[in-house]
């Protein structure tokens, strides 16, 4: 069941405000977990199916997150089947939606993150930050720089 966020709006002539609602895609709800609901999920292991919908979001094919997520091919093949990843692979998996939405949002569109991931960067030696994630210290660095581009954007 998906979580709803509410967003108050104002009527223009009534000035009263109303409520509606927007229903979060999985991957949303994964990234805004709390840190208890985070925990159990990653150790309960995450649907397979959290793959498939970011590598849509990303626009790539899935095989391309095997290395992100610290997978084999052959391993992620037989995960597809399984219908659930392992607490490692769930962690990973996490960490990287995360990474996803944090870009989104310190770029502002789903579209620039989705460039920015997939295209090299000078800052992390000309590598993508996609490949850069692919170890915990690189995951760091990426976050990093993510924070560097909010600082340099809002300063």
């Amino acid at each position: 069941m998906a979580t709803v966020v509410y967003f108050p709006q104002r009527r223009p002539l009534s000035g009263k405000t109303k409520t509606r609602t927007v229903p979060r895609s999985p991957l949303e709800e994964l990234a805004h977990l709390d840190d208890e609901a985070a925990v159990a999920a990653v150790k309960r292991g995450l649907p397979v199916r959290l793959i498939h919908l970011l590598s849509e979001r990303l626009g790539l094919p899935v095989d391309t997150l095997a290395a992100p997520l610290q997978l084999t091919l052959r391993t992620l093949q037989r995960r597809l089947q399984e219908g659930r990843l392992g607490q490692v692979e769930s962690e990973r998996l996490h960490a990287l939606v995360r990474l996803f939405f944090q870009a989104v949002e310190v770029l502002g569109a789903e579209a620039k993150a989705v460039h920015w991931l997939t295209s090299p960067e000078r800052a992390l030696g000309g590598r993508t930050p996609l490949s850069c994630a692919e170890t915990l210290p690189g995951l760091r660095q990426v976050e990093n720089e993510l924070w560097r581009i909010q600082d340099v954007v809002y300063s």
